[in-house]
């Protein structure tokens, strides 16, 4: 009769296998099970140990809708769902509805450029789709953001906000004359504007430009020493009246 012995592994290499083939074993059988118990109509996938839900596919219990969920970023396993370069299209599915699909592509080189696109919708074929371009370009360049209408045609867009953007710098600079009739200027700094020309602005906040006859009026305001970071305002005035100056500086 063979002995117990006998029927171990001849070393420990062969024992080591032997563990983990068998942990592998348990592994499945878990996930098997899993997705035997699992409800009609629910997909359930699990990582390797047969116990982490990484993502599901099927109806939302109690909400009357249903689609795919994943699990990502748990700990200790971070999962991440990943599509390849292609197209992903969404219409509306009432019977009768015309409409050309919305989408979301994504194509690259892997190598000069990425493109991420965001199309949308719309009910009428001969209607003009907006287009969200994110785009990246190689080693280093700068990346662009381009909104427009379907085959470049012009698309409007509505910031609900404050917009700001690098090349933009605007402000305001108080002057007070020492000398009627003779220019005064203050040097704005410390800005820090995208470009590589640049242009400025300047208005008086005044009821009185240019008014000869009030011996008070702004006669003229200017700017000069445009540049990234900062600029010089002028003014003129025919008295010695402490005046608002709003300035503003665009990088091209």
């Amino acid at each position: 009769m063979p002995r117990q012995l006998d029927q171990l592994p001849p070393d420990a290499t062969a024992l080591a296998r032997r563990l983990a083939a068998l942990e592998r074993e348990v592994r499945e059988m878990r996930a098997a099970r899993r997705m035997t118990a699992a409800s009609v109509g629910t997909l359930r996938v699990y990582a390797d140990d047969g116990t982490t839900l990484l993502a599901e596919l099927g109806p939302d219990a109690g909400n009357g809708g249903g689609g795919l969920w994943t699990r990502g970023l748990q700990d200790p396993i971070n999962m991440s769902a990943y599509l390849s370069s292609g197209q992903l299209q969404f219409r509306p599915v009432e019977d009768g509805q015309v409409a050309v699909p919305a989408a979301i592509t994504y194509d690259s080189d892997a190598f000069q450029y990425t493109d991420l696109i965001l199309t949308s919708g719309n009910v009428a074929t001969t209607a003009h789709r907006a287009v969200l371009t994110l785009e990246s370009t190689f080693e280093g360049g700068s990346p662009y953001v381009y909104v427009q209408g379907e085959n470049g045609t012009p698309c409007n867009m509505d910031v609900l906000g404050v917009f700001t953007a690098g090349n933009f710098a605007w402000g305001s600079v108080s002057l007070t004359p020492t000398t009627v009739n003779v220019p005064i200027s203050t040097t704005v700094n410390g800005l820090n504007i995208s470009g590589s020309t640049f242009t400025a602005f300047a208005s008086a906040v005044t009821s009185l430009p240019g008014s000869p006859t009030s011996n008070n009026g702004v006669t003229g305001v200017s700017t000069n020493n445009v540049s990234s970071t900062g600029l010089t305002v002028w003014m003129t005035r025919q008295s010695l009246t402490t005046t608002t100056v709003n300035w503003m500086v665009i990088g091209q």
